[in-house]
């Protein structure tokens, strides 16, 4: 009963209430769980071994579990906001120390592999396996890798944009090329926007005001 109290409460804090206030997002974790999977022959990640904080439970909820799912994981109707921020960030992992929820981790792609048995996890038990079908997958601008809160950005922005057919007469003269699920997007930006082709896909998408202005920081 204990547990499930404290697994009602991550749903609490990451959606801002004043009694969680002080439960953040580790992002420095997350980059470091990012960098172990980008590392050659690595097949899983040790999580007690990267935090500094004390924990005893885990639990790793993902934008791949139906809401029914989720609620039965935590014994408790989920509000369909909380369900899209579940799905923005992809993947979350969330640590428990005596029925209190203590630090959380967004993950910007799946990394993790989605395993019934890593659902949860505990500080003795806390090697995950790696989702092995991202690897070769990293989102990357030009050459350079993005970071973990940057690549979550960019993930979300992907997800907003209305895909059309392809005009190849626009942007064929990228500002920089983005690279995001193991394709390459040609990325052009204007005074007000920010123009997507992709020969692969053969797609085309737009984004216009504070959006393209997101995408142009994080890219350039």
């Amino acid at each position: 009963m204990k547990a499930l109290i404290a697994i009602g409460l991550i749903f609490c804090c990451l959606v801002g209430c004043s009694s969680n206030a002080q439960v953040t997002n580790d992002k420095e974790m997350g980059e470091n769980i990012q960098q172990s999977f980008e590392k050659k022959g690595v097949s899983s990640v040790d999580v007690s071994k990267l935090s500094d904080f004390k924990w005893e439970k885990g639990y790793l909820l993902t934008n791949k579990s139906k809401k029914a799912d989720v609620e039965k994981l935590v014994n408790a109707p989920i509000s369909e906001e909380m369900m899209k921020k579940i799905s923005a960030a992809n993947q979350m992992l969330v640590f428990v120390y005596e029925g209190e929820v203590v630090r959380y981790v967004e993950l910007p792609q799946d990394f993790i592999a989605h395993d019934k048995n890593q659902l949860e996890f505990s500080f003795s038990h806390s090697e995950l396996k790696f989702n092995k079908k991202r690897e070769g997958k990293p989102i990357k601008a030009g050459d350079k890798m993005l970071s973990s809160e940057d690549a979550l950005a960019v993930e979300s922005i992907m997800k907003q944009i209305q895909w059309k057919k392809a005009d190849y007469s626009i942007a064929l003269d990228p500002d920089v090329q983005l690279t995001y699920e193991g394709v390459v997007y040609n990325v052009r930006f204007t005074a007000e926007s920010a123009e997507l082709t992709s020969k692969r896909r053969g797609v085309y998408g737009k984004v216009t005001g504070e959006t393209a202005q997101q995408l142009y920081d994080i890219l350039m």
